[in-house]
């Protein structure tokens, strides 16, 4: 059996590589900007206080809107918060106690074939799931596609991208680009972190798979993502917001958000993350069963 690895709450070394991929920017745009004629004095004055201002500016400015992340996706993003007695806010909190959260996550539901987690930390967290999710998928099924939701949230993944882009935009708008190239500007200027934040994101959804595997099995998982993936094409909101998705952007390249679905599923076949987590698979009450959790074709939103 492959050695549990300890769950990862602290995101100092993804920190520690945004402020390098920064640093790498900003010296990037120096020598541009002393390659169009603005002088290798003023451009390296202008690197050597982006050092300090881009990663201050990058990391409070993040976690104060971090802060207020739950608040706005659910302004924003057309979710229905659910209250506490409600059977599918229930299944989460079952789910995440497994997983030794102290405190319950605000659950809620959204129009869009996806789901996710979303908030500063455990204390704020939040887990959406697509009512088409709750239309198709089996009792075993959701349970998954909620433990891999938490699974994000015990690993912290909502700060670590969180803060990767706030990085990101800060460093863009520390070299003056106006909102119209901001987005090529990060590319060009940011290419190494933006590469590193993609590759976070991708290995994170392998560990967040596993989760789900542990709260139910691997073939439940599997089937889960076969579903998710077996639909149209992602939304436009979808493709906007795909780092924080269950199911994003994976074309199988460095510029994917997630990885492929068939590279997922081998990875939970070969329980290359599964084994490696310290969630108790044995002794446990079955989450499934109906006199712990409502089933979820027993929920009223379930049957509309």
């Amino acid at each position: 059996m492959a050695e549990q690895t300890p769950l990862k709450h602290s995101t100092f070394s993804t920190w520690l590589g945004l402020v390098l991929g920064t640093w790498a920017g900003l010296a990037w745009g120096s020598l541009i900007s002393a390659s169009i004629g603005i002088g290798v004095g003023v451009a390296a004055g202008s690197v050597l206080g982006g050092f300090l201002a881009v990663p201050l500016w990058g990391t409070v400015w993040g976690l104060i809107c971090l802060r207020r992340h739950r608040e706005l996706a659910v302004k924003d993003h057309g979710i229905t918060l659910l209250p506490e007695d409600d059977p599918l806010a229930q299944r989460v909190y079952e789910l995440a106690a497994r997983l030794g959260l102290q405190t319950r996550p605000w659950v809620g539901t959204m129009p869009h074939n996806n789901a996710y987690a979303i908030g500063s930390g455990a204390n704020s967290a939040m887990v959406v799931v697509g009512q088409p999710l709750l239309d198709t998928l089996s009792e075993a099924e959701v349970d998954a596609i909620i433990g891999h939701e938490l699974g994000h949230i015990v690993n912290n993944d909502m700060r670590r991208m969180g803060l990767a882009r706030s990085f990101q935009n800060s460093l863009v708008w520390y070299l003056g680009f106006s909102d119209t190239v901001q987005r090529w500007g990060r590319w060009f200027l940011t290419w190494v972190s933006e590469l590193y934040v993609l590759s976070i994101s991708r290995k994170r959804e392998y560990w967040a798979d596993a989760f789900g595997a542990a709260l139910t099995s691997k073939e439940h998982m599997i089937s889960a993502l076969e579903k998710l993936h077996n639909v149209p094409d992602l939304s436009e909101f979808e493709r906007k917001e795909a780092r924080l998705m269950c199911r994003g952007i994976a074309e199988g390249s460095w510029l994917s958000t997630h990885p492929t679905l068939e590279e997922r599923c081998a990875a939970l076949e070969a329980r290359t993350y599964l084994e490696r987590i310290p969630v108790m698979n044995s002794n446990v009450v079955d989450v499934r069963a109906p006199l712990t959790l409502p089933k979820v074709a027993d929920f009223a939103y379930a049957k509309n």
